[in-house]
């Protein structure tokens, strides 16, 4: 068996997979070759400092012959190809069959390399991938048409291909981020999978508990009344929290339209509850610290609500809890603005479910 495992890591971002993979590599007692390419600065920034053993290339992998890259060939493909192209997140707006098209680098380098194992993640409408019709929108009867092509292209190269959508939580990430990954192994073993090490309910199942949101959030942080700040939340925020105050039965204040401040209920009818999460994602939502975070979009979309006796504090949640979210380590650097920080943490995949879709796959190159 070799004791050295060269890896690649295309769209590697901030080094999610890259994180995970260099944990498996440890626990199965291997050493790494690594490569991570990103045509972003900032990502390869924060990765070239937390990985400084790798090797890193910024550009675009149209400029890049994978043979005089690993000249004694490769043994792991780790890829996340460019998602926001087919994610439901952007609504209506048209597409881009070129940022769609990032996909198919994985079967050049997997044609080129012939690497044992590969790892490709993606959200789950990937698994929709097909043409665009004249108004740059998907044709729905051809709706998955691509992404079967693309997945019988990686079986024409010799690969056993299997693909599933998996839950972080279940894998020791304390975040309910839902991922497609595809599967590709050499051999005529069958794809390993991971087996799940958390649960919703470890009474039934014997696997710990789903980690909650309260492991990663800094209470050392301050928030801010909302009665007392100098610029109101903004009213659509207010509701919100008045929308967890309710379900989770904390104190009731009201926001008139006439006022430029929330006004707290002099006689309230709701006992004091604990600190709860509210979401600006899609049409929102509230959620107890006590389950996991819901996903970690590429934007600010999380607000820590903290009802004090007579008042109620609020805060965004910080990219450093974010990135705990997401599996990273605590001492993770990352390299630009607070825009450039959240976006690299919501693109990355998570470190823990990467950990254990890495030692399935190690574990299988023994063979």
């Amino acid at each position: 068996m070799n004791s050295t495992i060269r890896i690649a890591d295309l769209f590697c971002g901030a080094g999610g997979s890259s994180t995970g993979a260099m944990q498996a590599a440890a626990l199965t007692g291997r050493k790494t070759e690594l490569v991570a390419v990103d045509h972003w600065d900032k990502a390869i920034e924060t990765h070239a400092s937390n990985h400084p053993e790798a090797r890193h290339l910024c550009e675009s992998l149209d400029n890049i012959d994978p043979r005089k890259l690993f000249p004694k060939g490769l043994d792991v493909l780790l890829a996340s190809p460019e998602c926001t192209h087919h994610s439901n997140a952007r609504g209506g707006m048209p597409m881009s069959d070129q940022s769609r098209s990032t996909a198919w680098h994985v079967l050049r380098w997997a044609e080129a390399l012939q690497p044992r194992e590969i790892l490709v993640e993606n959200v789950r409408e990937f698994m929709t991938w097909g043409p665009l019709g004249a108004n740059g929108r998907p044709l729905k009867s051809r709706q998955g048409e691509t992404f079967r092509a693309w997945v019988r292209g990686l079986r024409s190269l010799g690969y056993r291909v299997d693909f599933r959508v998996l839950n972080a939580a279940d894998y020791g990430d304390p975040t309910t981020r839902k991922r497609l990954f595809v599967r590709a192994s050499k051999g005529r073993s069958a794809v390993r999978w991971p087996e799940q090490t958390h649960t919703e309910t470890p009474e039934l199942f014997g696997c710990d508990p789903w980690r909650p949101a309260r492991e990663i959030i800094d209470w050392g942080i301050e928030s801010q009344s909302i009665f007392t700040r100098s610029k109101p939340l903004a009213r659509k925020t207010l509701e919100r929290i008045m929308a967890g105050l309710r379900k989770f039965g904390g104190i009731e204040f009201f926001h008139s339209v006439d006022a430029p401040m929330p006004v707290i209920d002099t006689n309230p009818r709701y006992a004091l509850c604990e600190p709860f999460i509210i979401s600006y994602y899609g049409a929102g939502g509230c959620y107890t610290v006590g389950t996991p975070l819901p996903t970690v979009t590429t934007r600010d979309r999380f607000g820590l609500v903290q009802p004090m006796a007579l008042d109620i504090r609020f805060r965004m949640l910080q990219p450093s809890e974010l990135a705990a979210a997401m599996g990273f380590p605590a001492d993770y650097a990352f390299f630009g603005n607070k825009g450039d920080v959240v976006r690299q943490i919501g693109n990355a995949v998570p470190v823990n479910t990467a950990t254990q879709l890495c030692r399935a796959m190690m574990g299988g190159l023994a063979a």
